[in-house]
């Protein structure tokens, strides 16, 4: 093992030597730098990547070869709890370090730089054990502190002293002077802008006995967020700055309330919707976040597989008739219906929309948004929206028989209406219309393409390992796909900063496609269970959502589990 070097000037010079010889800086450059340096007492290795000169891993793999330690990304290592449970937050936070092992009585540690003899010293005395340091990006250090140590672990213990500093009468008197006043809005601020980097859909804030929980929904699953000790001190103070900033009534602690709160996040804009529940231990907060952008959604770029694709765009040729998507809450029905809306929507064509709630801003489409409480429901809009001479009508659901009615006849007077609904598969879709009161005749006339569809996680491109699946399961995928099966590699991810420590990272639509036939109106107008519709359709060529999910296994963009999670009733 080579001589450890640390931080110190012959260090530095010796790694912008190496950076010059390398063409990656100029002695110009160099000397501009230095000057700098010494006017802001900002390190040149902060210089040099602050203006892009030089990359953070090229710099660190220059440290790397100048100093001997090694360099690597924390994605690399199965960090373990022991070795989190040997160095405390405020150590980690100071001289921002994540542990990664403890073996041998060595603890081996992840930094952004090369620290200097003293601080290695110090942590030697404070954490009594011998250090090995690994030099990783500072974007992995940062987001292992969050994920270890809590969220917002720095400010902590400053607002937790401030709270306590509050004379206990103002404490139920006067909620706004221990939000306003002190850092808990920036706290919020915080909680919102790590979601937001997270992708989040939504936050949960929840109150109970002794803790406060934050959780995310990130690619549909909840994710418990860590937050620092002693945050279960500040639980009221939590929901009343929520409350301010989404300018409710404050003083009102019995009822549910809804509100909103208007947010920019680096160079985008962001609705969110809150609402505040009471419940025995406070109030719980969630917070539903949406981008208040115009977006371009391209059918091509939803990560379609092939098989389902073509089927799906041959929809948009259509005349008129009803399209339906079908699927649970956050299966992105509305996203690829919105894709089909931006392939239909040209100069030619009237769109109408009508939601609950407008989740995207799309120009040269007439959006409605739905108010019940003033009798703006969607069948009251529907039959506005037939006077204004529309091509084409997207419902946001089909909710009750009203509004069932009203789209398929819309679509038999030479409208394309496109709509979903909450049924577990395609066939179930028509079945599920019968029960609404729709006449299985006008069903069979005017529903011309039935899509399920399921998210599936993608497994990380960062920590992605390959392992084995169970011959049952391999064997069910050979039947499907027996000439992919032979060059497939199986793979899942065992979690890094990239991912949340997830495994997992964006998500990917599985698709079950049913095509309208004769011979399958034939089986709706008799009134056939879904079942048997869903065998002649599947002899037919339809791929079900296990099917297509198994292709995604072997393309290695998703895992075994996954498909199970979400498509995991056996085949017939």
């Amino acid at each position: 093992m080579p001589d450890i070097r640390y931080n110190s000037d012959e260090l530095l010079v010796e790694v912008t030597q190496k950076l010059v010889e390398r063409g990656l800086l100029t002695l110009d450059k160099l000397g501009e730098l230095q000057g700098r340096a010494a006017l802001t007492l900002q390190g040149i290795d902060r210089l040099l990547i602050q203006e892009a000169i030089v990359n953070e891993t090229d710099l660190l793999k220059a440290f790397s070869e100048a100093s001997g330690i090694p360099f690597h990304n924390i994605g690399d290592f199965k960090i373990e709890q022991e070795a989190i449970d040997k160095v405390t937050a405020k150590v980690a936070l100071r001289h921002r370090i994540v542990p990664l092992t403890f073996q041998n009585g060595i603890l081996q540690l992840a930094t952004s730089r090369v620290p200097n003899l003293t601080t290695v010293d110090g942590l030697r005395m404070v954490l009594d054990a011998g250090i090995d340091f690994v030099l990783c990006p500072e974007s992995d250090v940062s987001m292992s502190l969050t994920h270890f140590y809590g969220l917002g672990a720095e400010t902590i213990d400053l607002l937790i002293a401030e709270a306590e500093a509050m004379p206990q009468d103002q404490e139920d008197d006067d909620i706004s002077v221990q939000t306003q006043e002190t850092g808990m809005v920036r706290f919020i601020n915080l909680i919102i802008a790590e979601a937001i980097r997270m992708d989040c859909t939504d936050i949960h804030i929840e109150p109970f006995e002794s803790t406060l929980r934050l959780r995310y929904r990130i690619d549909g699953i909840l994710q418990e967020i860590p937050l620092p000790k002693g945050v279960d001190k500040l639980r009221n103070s939590v929901s009343s700055a929520v409350k301010i900033m989404a300018n409710m009534d404050i003083a009102e602690h019995r009822k549910p309330h809804d509100g909103r709160i208007k947010v920019r996040c680096g160079t985008n804009d962001y609705d969110l919707r809150v609402s505040v529940l009471p419940t025995g231990w406070g109030e719980t907060c969630c917070l539903r976040i949406l981008n208040r952008g115009t977006v371009k959604i391209d059918l091509d770029t939803l990560g379609l597989s092939p098989y389902q694709l073509p089927k799906i765009a041959k929809l948009t040729e259509l005349p008129h008739g009803v399209i339906l998507m079908t699927g649970p809450t956050g299966s992105g029905k509305t996203t690829t219906l919105y894709a089909l809306l931006a392939r239909l929507n040209k100069a030619g064509t009237k769109i109408i929309t009508v939601e609950d709630p407008v989740e995207y801003q799309m120009g040269g489409i007439s959006q409605v948004q739905v108010h019940s409480k003033i009798g703006l429901t969607f069948a009251s809009v529907l039959r506005s929206i037939l006077r204004h001479d529309p091509d084409v009508i997207l419902i946001g659901e089909v909710r009750d028989s009203e509004t069932a009615d009203i789209a398929v006849r819309s679509s038999l007077t030479g409208h394309l209406v496109l709509s979903t609904l909450h049924t577990n598969d395609a066939p179930s879709a028509v079945t599920r219309l019968i029960d609404m009161g729709v006449e299985p005749y006008l069903i069979s006339s005017c529903v011309e393409g039935i899509v399920a569809q399921r998210l599936v996680r993608r497994v990380c491109r960062n920590c992605k390992e390959t392992y084995e699946v169970p011959d049952a399961l391999r064997n069910e995928m050979a039947m499907t796909y027996p000439d992919r099966i032979g060059e497939s590699e199986f793979i899942h991810g065992h979690g890094c900063p990239a991912c949340g420590f997830t495994g997992y990272r964006g998500r990917s639509a599985i698709n079950e496609v049913m095509i309208m036939s004769d011979p399958l109106r034939a089986l709706v107008v008799a009134r056939e269970p879904a079942n048997i519709i869903k065998d002649l359709a599947m002899k037919e060529g339809m791929v079900t959502l296990r099917q297509d999910g198994w292709l995604r296994v072997i393309e290695g963009r998703t895992s075994v589990e996954e498909v199970l999670r979400v498509a995991g009733r056996m085949e017939e």
